[in-house]
């Protein structure tokens, strides 16, 4: 019987946000997909939520010590990152690294949070480090798209792990990093109670509403999405954009965050706060968010033209498409080029609040467009389903199989990398979002 542990950084409860999801529907997809396998999840909060599945359990990490714990119990262990004290057991357990995205680039832009430059620039170089180490650590890694591979191969083969001995024996390299993107949940979603539509003041029954289903934080741009509205509002009074969440539970941003005031004060500036455009202070809990898209009528979401969104993947969309939404994006990333190739929206520069606007328009008063874009979405909800995602992580639990360098090869590299950690970590200030 294999034994895996899934630990979640993210919260996993009835509050929780992507990364949190993404562990829970991971856990759930291998007690499935693994007859003869054991799953536990382990979540940094205490559980509030009933296990989905026979053989997967859900617990809490609790102290280091029991991290340590429940690691030693189990033969594959997946993680976005693993704790320094992993590297004890690194050369008895097989570890699946799950960098689902870019993390150094969105690191960078949370940086700007960090007033001194100097300091920022310690943070940024302790993180540095910090991926160095897991990327040595790891047996197996797991990103969301080809792009994102590209970049972590650039970076696996700049620190001496694609080795000839690593090429020679799988030249794809798909043994040591391969694709499985956040996916989307099976069925549709169920509309249970009225939460939007003439619940929330300012949002009328008929009215249509137009979602961001997730955070405000820098690397969106919330901004052009607010402007477009003051233009939508200027021809038709009955169109409302809800922001869905603020207070993020993994504690990324909250209400208080500058991205989140910047939207907040540009909507009361063009004179259209919970007029045209509405903010839930707080975040929806998981078991409501199929409420608030059963009564939306459009999904959004726009970032900026820079290298975040080449690489990005946005796991909103994964939500948008379960709810069969229509969707107004921006150009730049994989999932905007779906969208508008399927087509299952439509896809705009980045900035351009004119065209966006015209998008959203389009969607509302187009009624054979948006039905064209609403059946498209049965394909493309089966192309992303979580089990099709997920399917070349479950390969790797099953067989065990890893293309990575051999551990006897990495001892030093990590023992090397880990101390660099250790001494850049230690001059950096604590930093609180």
């Amino acid at each position: 019987m294999t034994r895996i542990l899934v630990i979640s950084r993210g919260v996993v409860g009835r509050e929780m946000g992507s990364p949190g999801i993404r562990a829970y529907h991971m856990a759930r997809v291998l007690a499935e997909e693994l007859p003869e396998a054991r799953v536990t999840l382990s979540i940094p909060n205490t559980p509030d939520i009933e296990s989905p599945h026979p053989r997967m359990k859900i617990v809490a990490a609790g102290s280091a010590l029991n991290g340590l714990r429940q690691m030693m119990q189990h033969d594959i262990i997946i993680s976005r990152n693993f704790r320094p004290y992993a590297a004890a057991l690194f050369l008895n357990k097989r570890l699946a690294l799950d960098f689902f995205t870019t993390f150094w680039i969105e690191w960078m832009e949370l940086s700007k949070r960090i007033g001194r430059r100097s300091q920022r620039n310690l943070w940024m170089d302790s993180n540095r480090h910090y991926l160095n180490f897991q990327l040595t650590l790891a047996d197996y890694v797991i990103c969301s798209n080809d792009r994102q591979r590209d970049h972590w191969v650039g970076v696996l083969s700049a620190l001496g792990l694609v080795t000839t001995g690593v090429y020679d024996r799988d030249s794809n390299l798909r043994s040591l990093i391969d694709v499985a993107p956040y996916g989307v949940q099976e069925g549709s979603p169920k509309h249970e109670r009225q939460v939007l539509k003439g619940v929330v003041p300012g949002i009328n029954p008929d009215d249509k509403v137009v979602i961001w289903n997730g955070l405000i934080v820098e690397w969106f741009d919330a901004d052009t999405v607010i402007r477009a509205m003051a233009k939508v509002s200027q021809k038709r009074d009955d169109v409302k954009l809800f922001f869905l969440g603020t207070n993020h539970p993994d504690q990324l941003t909250s209400v208080d965050a500058p991205p989140v005031q910047r939207a907040i004060n540009l909507s009361k500036q063009l004179g259209i706060y919970e007029r045209s455009v509405f903010f839930n202070v707080g975040w929806a809990p998981y078991s409501e968010i199929g409420n608030y898209l059963a009564e939306s009528d459009i999904g959004v979401c726009a970032g900026f033209d820079n290298i975040e969104a080449r690489y990005s993947f946005r796991t909103r969309f994964m939500d948008l498409f379960w709810a069969e939404l229509p969707t107004v994006c921006t150009r730049g990333d994989v999932l905007a080029d779906r969208i508008a190739g399927d087509p299952v929206g439509l896809a705009v520069a980045p900035g351009d609040d004119e065209a966006l606007a015209d998008a959203i328009l389009r969607l509302i008063e187009d009624q054979e467009f948006y039905d064209q874009c609403k059946s498209n979405m049965a394909a493309v909800k089966a192309d992303m389903s979580w089990q099709r995602v997920l399917e070349p992580l479950v390969e790797f639990c099953r067989t065990g199989k890893s293309g990575a360098m051999p551990k006897r090869q990495r001892v030093l590299p990590l023992l090397r990398r880990a101390i660099a950690y250790f001494i850049e970590r230690s001059l950096v200030p604590i930093v609180r979002w």
